[in-house]
Order: C-alpha cells, then structure tokens, then sequence
C-alpha cells in the first residue's frame, strides 16, 4: 500500500516537471518577442532632451532678473509711497496704494504668463522628441519582432538582455540633438 502510495507521488512529481520545463521553454521562446525601455533615463540622458532643459533654464533665468528687476523698483516705490503718508491726504494716500497695489497684480500677472510661456514651451518641445522616441521603437520593435515592450519602470526584474533603452537613446541621439523651443 505504502509503495503505490509513494509511486503516485513520484508520477505526481514527474508531472509537476514536465509541467514546469514547458512551462519555461514557453516563456524563454516568448521572451524573444517581449523588450524593456526605461523612458526616465533616455529622457534624462538624451541630448535633445538636455537641450530643451538648458534653453528652459536660460530662459527662467532671464525671466528671473526682469521680475527681480521689477520686484525691487516696486519695493522702492512702496517705500516712497509710505514717506509721503504724512504728506499726503488720505484720499491722496489711498489712490498712490491703490496705484501701487495695481502694479503689484500686474507683477503676479506676468510671472503668471512666464511661467505658463515655460511650462508650454517645454512640453511642446518635449512632445517633439516623445513623437521622434515613438518613431524609433517602432522601427526597432518591427526590425526585430517584439511584440511587447514593457516600460522598465513597471517590472520588477527582468535580465540586461531584454533592455533597449541604449540602442533607442543612441538612435535618438543621431537624430536630434537640439530642438527649437519657442517660447510666448
């Protein structure tokens, strides 16, 4: 009793490694098809990207001076206008503020639209690049049948092998290198 007992565990087992070689040999013939891409480093190592970053960053600098330029001539005007409280009537005194507070809306008015004019120009320029990085995977993906590719940063694990970001960025890099960013 105990010897057919262990020989259907043994038939068992068997079946159990049958089962699990084919179903390896199943998935090692699908993993040909199947690529991973980590889009966070080709955009942060790509040249096109780094162009549209640093042509953003010189403009947020120009646009940072003109405001601190404005800032300081209001901070003036604000310390001429509180002189002449004293001087002034009160209705005279309130229409200098009201003046005053008028420019101080249109300040925040204009960082408003500069920062917007950033934001657009980046995304513009970004999607540009985006459209060219989809171009380039599909060539890559039809060149050598994937069927898959998996963004890297929604697996676990998987082996270098699968991973294409550096044949993307280094094709994507041959093909654009600087990108035309418009800002408002």
């Amino acid at each position: 009793m105990k010897t057919i007992f262990l020989q259907k565990k043994f038939l068992a087992l068997k079946f159990l490694i049958v089962a699990l070689m084919s179903c390896t040999a199943l998935l090692n013939a699908n993993a040909s098809n199947i690529a991973i891409l980590d889009l966070e480093k080709i955009i942060k190592d790509s040249k096109a990207m780094r162009d549209i970053q640093n042509k953003v960053n010189k403009k947020q600098d120009e646009y940072q001076k003109e405001v601190s330029k404005k800032q300081n001539d209001l901070e003036t005007e604000q310390k001429t206008i509180e002189a002449k409280k004293s001087v002034l009537s009160k209705d005279g005194f309130e229409k200098e503020v009201q003046k005053f507070e008028k420019k101080v809306d249109d300040l925040k008015t204009y960082v408003d639209r500069k920062q917007n004019s950033l934001k657009k120009a980046s995304m513009e320029s970004m999607s540009k690049v985006n459209e060219i990085i989809k171009e380039i995977i599909g060539e890559i993906s039809k060149e050598k049948n994937y069927e898959v590719i998996i963004p890297a940063s929604q697996t676990v694990f998987f082996e270098d092998s699968l991973d294409i970001s550096e044949e993307v960025l280094k094709k994507l890099d041959k093909k654009i290198t600087k990108v035309d960013v418009k800002f408002e």
